[in-house]
């Protein structure tokens, strides 16, 4: 024998068992530990004049499925994955080779065992288990064949157990390859691909997936597997359908709406401009609108509400300027577009309403035409009751002259004179009522009218035992209001509510209220009295006639007057009455009818 290989030898007798990095111990046949590697000393601990048992498992007795025990039976060499502990106590999982050693005789007289950790390759194995299960996208493996090598609990869910089926077969219940397979076209090139595939589901329904697939790169750089991921994204398609739908439905809206409609965004660029609101401003169709046009166009700080607190413009009753100079009447509302509490900008929504204004100035008209034709009818009736009376008086006058009778000549030229006194207040009261005065708007306060006209009236009042109070509910702005004019209309009112009371004949305590008010644009005036009251016949005379309840006191045109005054303010005069419990009369002038201030 040469020296090396005798040098080899001795090697192999003396140092390969302690040179082996895993851990090697002999075992006989009492399950003593009769040699051990220092692999095997750091792993496990001390073992000399230990059982294998006490060392690897720290028991007493001879484990109950001893591997050592069957191949000292019947010296068959095993591989077995046990559990036990190291040295320091903690736990580990070991692949553990068991081989015989035999003896001159060809008995099993000591066994060799060793001893692999697998502790922290088990851990990683079901670690990377548990990440393949529990990864919230379907996972499978392809071979070069196109069938399922292995799939995540995700899949499976979704699909079933289809590991050993073709994939397309599986996924889709295809007999053929798909056309835009993803795994295909990682075969070939060995590069990452993306698709859009559709599965058929346990439950027979179909779902939309984004599908990547991926090489699994062997060290030497090949592969013969495909790893595909596949998300779920049916619901992100429904929504994008819901999307597009309602995206379109806007737009439609938008462009085919009767009223304009346009929007800015957060730094004031036009975004929207649709056609409605391109015909009302006469913008030509490719004409494009900058910040400076909208500005010009508004009302004062209509564009500037994106850089308010406030979320809500409405001008139910404003002027825009359109590209010609020209002021057009309009409705206009603007709103904050909100997102996520963050301001992206301002819809605006805008109506013409020169037609409705047109509208509105017909029938004021028609109202007061009306008016005039009450007046007219009134007048008729009037003056033929003085005719009849003049009549009456000079019946009288004649018969007494014919007949000699001084008192009944006397009597008759009473009448005369009493109903000519009659004829001149009545043609007097009506050239006023009929000439009326032109309408002078100017910005009043309501409350102020109301205020002076308890004023005047408080000393009469005071003198027939009635309580005269005006009562203001709210703080009201300055309106558009002929102040005398209505000044004249509470006048008639209240006048009329202390003879009222003083008609009543009752014994209790008369008021006579005058409330100002607003509520929704609408100034409302109202006075109330708790005097005698009006039945049914006065109610169907008051607005109709030259009929009044004061004799030759009244003419019957102070109601008709107020009436009159209201018409051409635009609003509206109403009332309430009960006999013996007072009467309400209320009027209400919306802000929007009110008359344009006068130059």
């Amino acid at each position: 024998m040469y020296p090396a290989t005798e040098g080899i030898d001795i090697w192999l007798k003396e140092r390969l068992f302690d040179a082996i990095p895993m851990a090697l111990c002999v075992i006989d046949r009492d399950y003593n530990l009769i040699h051990a590697n220092r692999a095997f000393e750091q792993m496990f601990g001390e073992w000399r004049n230990y059982k294998c048992h006490d060392v690897y498992k720290g028991k007493n007795q001879v484990c109950s499925e001893c591997k050592s025990f069957q191949t000292f039976e019947d010296g068959i060499p095993r591989i077995s994955e046990e559990i036990g502990y190291i040295k320091d106590g903690f736990f580990c999982r070991c692949i553990k080779h068991t081989v015989p050693i035999l003896d001159k005789q060809g008995r099993v007289s000591c066994i060799l065992e060793l001893c692999a950790d697998a502790t922290e390759t088990d851990q990683v194995l079901r670690e990377y288990q548990l990440l393949f299960d529990q990864v919230p996208c379907n996972i499978l493996l392809i071979d070069r064949n196109y069938r399922i090598v292995k799939t995540n609990a995700r899949t499976r869910q979704t699909v079933g157990d289809i590991i050993g089926d073709y994939c397309y077969r599986g996924l889709k219940g295809s007999d053929n390859a798909c056309s835009e397979c993803t795994a295909r076209l990682t075969f070939e090139d060995g590069k990452l691909h993306t698709g859009h595939h559709i599965w058929r589901t346990v439950e027979g329904e179909t779902v939309h997936l984004h599908v990547i697939a991926v090489p699994l790169l062997q060290f030497d750089g090949s592969f013969n597997i495909v790893m595909e991921m596949a998300v779920d994204i049916t619901q992100t398609i429904k929504l994008e359908r819901g999307l597009n739908f309602a995206q379109t439905f806007l737009e439609t809206m938008v462009g085919t709406s009767m009223d304009g409609i346009f929007a800015v965004d957060k730094n004031g660029n036009v975004s929207i401009f649709n056609p409605a609101a391109r015909r009302l401003f006469k913008i030509r169709e490719n004409q494009r609108i900058n910040r400076e046009d909208l500005e010009k166009m508004l009302p004062p700080g209509a564009f500037n509400l994106a850089d308010t607190s406030t979320k809500q413009l409405y001008l139910p009753d404003t002027t825009v300027v359109n590209m010609q100079d020209q002021k057009v009447p309009v409705r206009l509302v603007g709103n904050k577009l909100l997102m996520g509490g963050e301001n992206i900008g301002v819809a605006y929504s805008i109506q013409d309403i020169s037609e409705i204004k047109q509208l509105q100035n017909q029938k004021l008209e028609a109202e007061r035409l009306a008016a005039v034709g009450q007046t007219v009818a009134g007048l008729a009736h009037g003056v033929k009751n003085l005719i009849t009376a003049l009549d009456g008086g000079m019946y009288m006058l004649k018969t007494g002259i014919g007949q000699g009778n001084i008192e009944r000549v006397h009597k008759g030229m009473e009448m005369l004179d009493r109903n000519i006194e009659r004829i001149s207040m009545f043609v007097n009261t009506f050239l006023g009522f009929s000439k009326g005065r032109v309408i002078n708007a100017k910005l009043s306060n309501p409350s102020d009218i109301a205020r002076e006209v308890v004023l005047m009236y408080a000393t009469k009042a005071k003198e027939c035992g009635v309580i005269l109070r005006h009562e203001q509910m709210d703080n009201i702005k300055p309106a558009p209001i002929d102040y005398e004019s209505m000044h004249q209309c509470l006048t008639n009112l209240v006048g009329n509510a202390i003879d009222a009371c003083n008609l009543s004949g009752q014994s209790i305590e008369f008021k006579v209220i005058i409330r100002t008010m607003e509520v929704n644009e609408t100034i409302i005036y109202e006075v109330i009295d708790n005097g005698c009251g009006m039945d049914y016949e006065i109610k169907k005379k008051i607005f109709t006639n030259f009929f009044t309840t004061k004799g030759l006191g009244g003419t019957g045109l102070g109601l008709l007057m107020t009436k009159k005054i209201v018409q051409e303010h635009g609003g509206k005069i109403e009332y309430e009455s009960d006999p013996g419990k007072g009467t309400t009369f209320r009027i209400r002038l919306e802000r929007i009818r009110l008359p344009k201030l006068a130059d």
